[in-house]
């Protein structure tokens, strides 16, 4: 290495904090440190941005490659040194600020840049996250309002398409279910859509063409990527059911055909593009109405919770099922939606579906804490597995290079023996979120928690 680049990677490697991942920098995060050693942002980057931005180059080599051609991402990483927070949540403002007249750019530019767009932000988000800076409910926030904006930009386009060939549909919604529905995103989450429509039968053929234009619109791989890999397996009668269902139909459907597990899927639906009032007041009224008429959920909820740990939750050979095994994420999932349907008559569900808000709503007051605790750092070790991994993950292997890596980057004590910290501190909240759900079910309420 050159003198500055010898510089600059001695100042990251300090700032990393982390012996697996300064082996690493000098190799991974290479194209990163000759291309943006000597720049003026470089020497202007504080101590915490040093660490996030060197972590994320040792990490990712895709990371390292796109923060070296994009000179401005640095400099916005220098200006965001003194107040990290404040910067993610400036930018989240910006991002949900509206939809900026993309009609200039043909096609195939305006995919580009959408795709580009998600990984800059998304590296920006996770260069403060790696720093721990920032506390990750706002990086996954962050991350939610970012996929919300890709998606309006990308209905824009497909609207103006549709409108360009045939008249334009009466009324078309996308309603985020899962992660994106309760600003729970993540890195490598899918969005997990649900496409409604205002109009009678008349119009589902231009309402289909409209709903797989935008499924085309963020998940075709272009030159720049794909933006978002796109599941709508959510909507009534899953893949076998039309993509766009009129607001009627799906309330009918509701009503009359859904199963607990759709009620349960329906607590965390949220209208984040297109017509969202209709959509809206169509999801709360909805929602209002399986509030008030459920059966009691537990004895269901843990026929299926058993299910999805038999079948996906597999722990061989060390193991550890993160989402679906005992204790993990999945659990908290139908603690938060099942509380709500067991006192829904009693409580209106929160305007924000996330699962730290049901549950909130739902247990009596204080009692979900300790268990959101345990919840925060499985979502933060989730996280930071899949930004490490480059995918998303359900499994961690403790004996693999990336859960020592993860560890190491959620600076958990002792640091000497990072591997064997996130080991103890993942059965510790595993032991904690299990434990409350098994009082939970045994006493068929949410009151036990």
């Amino acid at each position: 290495m050159s003198g500055p680049e010898a510089r600059f990677a001695a100042r990251l490697s300090e700032a990393i904090g982390a012996p697996a991942l300064r082996d690493r920098l000098g190799v991974v995060g290479e194209p990163f440190l000759v291309r943006r050693a000597g720049d003026e942002s470089a020497t202007r980057l504080q101590e915490s941005a040093l660490r996030g931005v060197g972590r994320v180059v040792a990490t990712s080599a895709e990371s390292a490659r796109l923060l070296a051609a994009r000179p401005e991402l640095l400099e916005r990483l220098a200006d965001a040194s003194g107040a990290p927070a404040e910067a993610l949540e400036k930018r989240a403002a910006e991002l949900e600020g509206g939809v900026p007249d993309d009609s200039p750019l043909d096609l195939e530019d305006l995919l580009d840049a959408l795709r580009l767009l998600r990984r800059e932000e998304t590296l920006f988000a996770a260069c403060l996250d790696l720093a721990g800076e920032v506390a990750f409910p706002d990086v996954s926030r962050f991350l939610s309002v970012l996929a919300e904006h890709v998606v309006r930009r990308a209905l824009a386009r497909a609207r103006q398409a549709a409108a360009a060939r045939e008249a334009a549909p009466r009324s078309f919604a996308v309603i985020g279910m899962g992660k994106v529905g309760g600003r729970e995103f993540t890195y490598h989450s899918d969005l997990d859509l649900i496409f409604l429509h205002g109009g009678g039968p008349d119009e589902i053929v231009r309402v289909s063409r409209l709903g797989q234009r935008l499924v085309s619109y963020l998940a075709t791989t272009t030159r720049a990527g794909v933006a978002y890999a796109v599941d709508m397996r959510l909507r009534p009668s899953g893949n076998q059911g039309p993509l766009v269902t009129s607001f009627d139909a799906w309330a009918r459907y509701q009503r009359e055909e859904a199963q607990l597990w759709e009620h349960l899927v329906l607590m965390r639906a949220r209208p984040i593009a297109g017509d969202t009032e209709p959509a809206q007041a169509a999801v709360e009224g909805l929602r209002d109405w399986v509030l008030r008429t459920a059966e009691p959920p537990w004895p269901g909820v843990e026929d299926m919770r058993r299910r999805v740990e038999r079948e996906r939750g597999g722990e061989g050979d060390g193991r550890i099922a993160l989402k679906t095994g005992p204790g993990g994420l999945m659990d908290v999932d139908f603690l938060a939606a099942g509380g709500l349907l067991e006192r829904g008559a009693e409580l209106s569900a929160p305007s924000l579906p996330s699962n730290a808000a049901m549950l909130r709503a739902a247990a009596p007051r204080g009692a979900a804490e300790r268990v959101l605790v345990a919840y925060d750092l499985l979502r933060r070790v989730e996280a930071r597995a899949r930004f490490v991994s480059g995918r998303a993950v359900e499994h961690l292997e403790p004996a693999s290079e990336t859960f020592e890596v993860t560890a190491e980057v959620l600076d958990l004590e002792p640091r000497s023996r990072a591997r064997a910290a996130l080991a103890e501190a993942l059965a510790g909240a595993r032991g904690t979120i299990r434990s409350a759900w098994r009082r939970v079910v045994d006493a068929r309420s949410i009151g036990a928690l």
